[in-house]
C-alpha cells in the first residue's frame, strides 16, 4: 500500500492488517511511516514499513523486491500517494511544483501498477486500486494540478483493466468520500485554501467524514466481491450488489466518460 504513512493511505493499512493481512505499508522515509508496525499491533495487527519514494522508478521497484522477500507474492496492492498541488489560477502555478503535484499522483499510480501488476500477471491472479477524486471529473477552479492528475488516474485504472482483462488481474479506481486528512485540513483551512477554495471549507466539519467506508470497500475488493467490476471507478456509497448487477444488464455502464452535452440547434 503506497501512501500509507498518513492520511486514507495509513487508515486502509490499518484496518487490512486488523482484519488479518500482512499488509507492506509504502511511504517515504518518515516518523509516521516507522511507526505504522507498532500501530498495528495495538490493533492486534500486522504491518511492515518500506520506504520509497513513489515518482522514482527504482525506489517503487525496490521495495516491491523486499516485499517478495520478506511477506511473499502481492495479492493486493493499492495506490493512495497524492498531494492536493499548489492552488489558484494555473497562469500564476511555478511550473515545477505544479508538475511535482501530478508526478506523485499520476506517475506515481502509474510505477506502482507496473511493479504490482506485473507480478500479478505472471502469477495470473491479485487486485490492483488506484485512489481517485472526483475533481477528475467535473468543473472545479483552482485546483488544476490535483484534477488533471486525478483524470489521469482515471483513465488509467479503465485502460489498464482491458490490458490484463485475460490475464486473472483486476483493475479497480475507488472514490474514498470526503475524509478527514492532513490534505484536507490544508485545504480548508490552510492559507492557499481559505484564498483560493473559501466554499470548501465553509461547513466541512459537518461533511468530514472518516477512512471506515473506503478501508472497508478495499477490504471488499481484495475479497473478490467485486471482481466482476474490474475497470469501473467505485464510490464509498455505492451499493455494490446493485451495481454488479446493473452492470452484468448493460456492460456499457462499466466505461468511463468525461460528459459533454453538444448545443442544441434552433
Amino acid at each position: 500500500m503506497t501512501g500509507a504513512s498518513r492520511g486514507v493511505g495509513r487508515q486502509v493499512a490499518l484496518h487490512l492488517a486488523q482484519r488479518g493481512a500482512a499488509v507492506a505499508a509504502v511511504a517515504r522515509a518518515s516518523a509516521e511511516l516507522s511507526g505504522l508496525p507498532e500501530a498495528a499491533a495495538r490493533v492486534r495487527g500486522r504491518q511492515w514499513a518500506f520506504a520509497a519514494d513513489v515518482t522514482v522508478a527504482a525506489e517503487v521497484e525496490n521495495a516491491f523486491a523486499a516485499v517478495d522477500a520478506d511477506l511473499g507474492a502481492v495479492t493486493l496492492a493499492v495506490a493512495c500517494a497524492g498531494t492536493g498541488g499548489p492552488l489558484g489560477p494555473l497562469h500564476l502555478a511555478e511550473p515545477e511544483a505544479w508538475w511535482r503535484a501530478v508526478e506523485v499522483d499520476l506517475r506515481g499510480s502509474m510505477l506502482t501498477a507496473r511493479a504490482a501488476v506485473g507480478r500479478m500477471v505472471g502469477s495470473r491472479s491479485g487486485r490492483f486500486v488506484m485512489v481517485y477524486g472526483n475533481l477528475g471529473d467535473r468543473l472545479g477552479a483552482h485546483v488544476s494540478a490535483f484534477a488533471a492528475a486525478k483524470a489521469g488516474v482515471a483513465r488509467l485504472t479503465e485502460v489498464l483493466a482491458g490490458e490484463v482483462a485475460d490475464s486473472g488481474v483486476r483493475v479497480f479506481g475507488i472514490h474514498p468520500g470526503l475524509v478527514r486528512t492532513h490534505l484536507t485540513e490544508r485545504l480548508a483551512w490552510g492559507a492557499e485554501g481559505q484564498a483560493w477554495l473559501p466554499r470548501f471549507g465553509a461547513g466541512v466539519e459537518d461533511r468530514w467524514g472518516d477512512g471506515r467506508p473506503a478501508a472497508e470497500l478495499v477490504e471488499a475488493i481484495a475479497l473478490g466481491r467485486v471482481d466482476a467490476l474490474s475497470g469501473r471507478m467505485l464510490h464509498v456509497g455505492d451499493n455494490l450488489s446493485e451495481l454488479t448487477e446493473a452492470c452484468r444488464v448493460d456492460q456499457d455502464l462499466r466505461r468511463l466518460r468525461l460528459r459533454w452535452d453538444p448545443p442544441t440547434s434552433g
